[in-house]
């Protein structure tokens, strides 16, 4: 089948080619429901707009860039929320003339180096990018070539910029509160590297949910996950040790499932000797043997929220406050 053009929309509607642009457009001039009849017939056909043309006579660069980490060789299962933040960031520039690119970035390669061959190539009017650093260089290096960007995770840099992110202080205090009440006292948070700003601001939220009350959480308590060989043997070997925790914070469906099988192997049962909490992106720690609580991070949200985001800097958004925002996780009980 031939791609649709205006000409095209033009014929099936009996409109003339002017009225069909304006109308594509939301031209003030073009009644609504001249405009419905336009928009309804242009998806049925197909149409997409040029986007070197449209390009050309806007000035405006509409292809977005996401540079998103992917899975290492030899991983069983993947990042579980990344198609869901895929899908939300295509969702949150559907029916516009901007386009998405997922640049991946591999494992062992500079983040930075992704980000400069996006901008180098011309291939970005815009770029997206996630496990931000408290100072990144990521966001010098846009900021100094004018490169309109926005981050999924903050940082404590003094370069004002625009972020979606979930709010993983409150993460960490919703879930060792949720231990605590409980009546666990000796609990572990699973985090990601240090190096992400996120892994601090979920260390804080624990902590002060450990100061309410009146117990001690140091750093110490912390089990990054680059630490992490093998999920099960870690939670069997420390289940067995002699300061075994009777709670743990997991940061992902994926570590969770490991630390339970660990948890059972050394003969625990969960509910009983320990309790465990999941970061979770889906309904997956429903199906767990036994079920466990969780936090449930909306990745669709958020990439809807990049991608709104990005446009409106694209477009001349100076507001750098309104183009902020964080969101909370919503506790699933099991």
């Amino acid at each position: 089948m031939a791609k649709a053009t205006l000409k095209t929309i033009a014929e099936y509607t009996g409109l003339s080619v002017t009225t069909v642009s304006r109308a594509l457009k939301d031209g003030d001039d073009v009644k609504q429901p001249t405009k419905d009849k336009v928009k309804a017939a242009a998806e049925k056909l197909g149409y997409r707009p040029n986007i070197s043309g449209l390009g050309l006579r806007t000035g405006i660069n509409y292809n977005i860039c996401a540079v998103l980490p992917v899975t290492k060789p030899g991983d069983i299962v993947g990042d579980v929320g990344t198609l869901a933040l895929i899908e939300g960031l295509t969702a949150g520039i559907a029916g516009s003339p901007y386009h998405l690119t997922v640049l991946p970035l591999e494992p062992g390669v500079d983040p930075l180096a992704s980000v400069k061959y996006a901008v180098e190539n011309s291939s970005a009017g815009g770029v997206i990018f996630n496990l931000t650093q408290t100072k990144d260089e990521r966001v010098t290096y846009l900021t100094e070539q004018d490169i309109p960007f926005v981050t999924f995770g903050q940082t404590e840099m003094t370069i004002e910029h625009p972020y979606a992110d979930i709010d993983n202080y409150d993460v960490g205090y919703q879930a060792a509160t949720y231990l605590y009440e409980r009546k666990r006292q000796n609990i572990r948070l699973l985090s990601s590297s240090q190096i992400y700003t996120y892994s601090w601001h979920k260390y804080y939220g624990v902590k002060r949910a450990s100061m309410e009350h009146g117990l001690e959480f140091s750093k110490q308590s912390i089990i990054f996950d680059t630490d992490v060989v093998d999920y099960r043997k870690m939670a069997y070997e420390l289940m067995k040790g002699d300061n075994s925790p009777d709670g743990v914070i997991c940061g992902s469906e994926i570590s969770a499932l490991g630390i339970i099988a660990g948890i059972q192997d050394a003969g625990k049962m969960i509910g009983v000797d320990i309790d465990v909490i999941v970061v979770e992106t889906c309904d997956l720690p429903s199906f767990f043997m036994p079920p466990v609580p969780g936090l449930r991070q909306d990745f669709h949200s958020i990439g809807r929220k990049l991608s709104n985001f990005l446009v409106r800097r694209i477009e001349g958004e100076e507001n750098i406050e309104s183009l902020q925002y964080l969101e909370k996780t919503t506790f699933h009980a099991r």
